[in-house]
């Protein structure tokens, strides 16, 4: 009996203490709860300029700043959860080791607390901007490594059925970058997108090569060669699988997905995450073999 009474009470113990540890280990103050992300002091910082002053923030307040560039406030929190630790595994790897980087060398978008007002409305303002704080707390430190190393985590809004492997797209394998199935992003409303091309500028338009699942890797516009990548800057297509037809006065342009189809879909996240699936099945499904690492505790 005495065994079990001392079995329970250390149960108990455990129970109070190990969210207790939590918030030390992550704030370094004893005895309080974290509540909001200005509060959090990883040790790791960005600089960057805000109304023409010079500021220092820490990577888990600039992170609130810069998710909602990304996504229009309505996804589910698990996928809110996985974007931060994606777009903090990029900062940090960009990092290098080091404990501050500029935000010029990140090439991310922060939105202000006013702009991230205006593009969500005032409506959903309040109840979206809580979502990505408890997106970046409940994440806080977390970031993507494999082999020990940060990983490149790239992602893109809507992939064609299936997500692209960098060895297709690239011709150099990436263990955590390969394709998976994405089946319910065809039915995305970002899934086919087209542009028109009148005769009357573009005589000739034609692909030369493309990749196995549709990738255009040349074309040939107006007798001159384009990558597929200059292609798609020159006529603002939104993916580099498209088609062409020629519609007698003009091309006509179709665009299967929305974005370079490597790493994580976020429409493909959001299905998996109405199916119950947690942002760490969500990372591990799109990003195959990596480990999930607490890189500041």
């Amino acid at each position: 009996m005495r065994e079990k009474l001392t079995m329970g009470f250390a149960m108990v113990i455990l129970a109070v203490m190990i969210p207790y540890l939590g918030t030390i280990a992550i704030t370094g103050v004893v005895g309080e709860a974290i509540t909001n992300v200005e509060e959090l002091d990883t040790g790791k910082t960005v600089s960057l300029e805000l109304d023409g002053q010079y500021v220092v923030m820490d990577v888990e307040a600039y992170l609130a700043g810069v998710l909602p560039a990304v996504m229009d406030g309505s996804e589910d929190l698990e996928v809110w959860k996985a974007l931060a630790v994606i777009e903090r595994t990029n900062i940090y790897k960009k990092m290098e080791g080091a404990g501050n980087i500029d935000e010029n060398d990140l090439g991310m978008e922060y939105l202000k607390e006013e702009e991230i007002s205006s593009l969500w409305g005032e409506r959903n303002y309040e109840a979206y901007r809580k979502k990505v704080e408890q997106a970046v707390l409940e994440t806080a430190g977390v970031s993507l490594q494999y082999d020990g190393e940060y990983i490149d985590a790239l992602y893109h809004k809507v992939s064609v059925g299936t997500t692209v492997s960098a060895e297709e797209l690239f011709g150099e394998a990436v263990p955590y970058l390969s394709s998976v199935v994405s089946s319910h992003d065809v039915e995305a409303k970002d899934y086919m997108n087209i542009q028109t091309v009148s005769k009357e500028t573009v005589s000739e338009l034609a692909i030369t090569e493309s990749t196995e699942h549709g990738y255009v890797r040349k074309l040939i516009c107006n007798g001159e060669e384009l990558t597929g990548e200059t292609a798609q800057e020159r006529f603002q297509l939104s993916s580099l699988n498209f088609y062409i037809e020629d519609m007698g006065e003009e091309y006509r342009i179709v665009c299967l997905g929305k974005g370079h189809g490597l790493g994580l879909s976020l429409y493909g996240a959001g299905v998996l995450a109405a199916e119950g699936k947690n942002s760490e099945a969500i990372l591990q499904y799109y990003y195959p073999g990596v480990q999930i690492c607490n890189s500041t505790v």
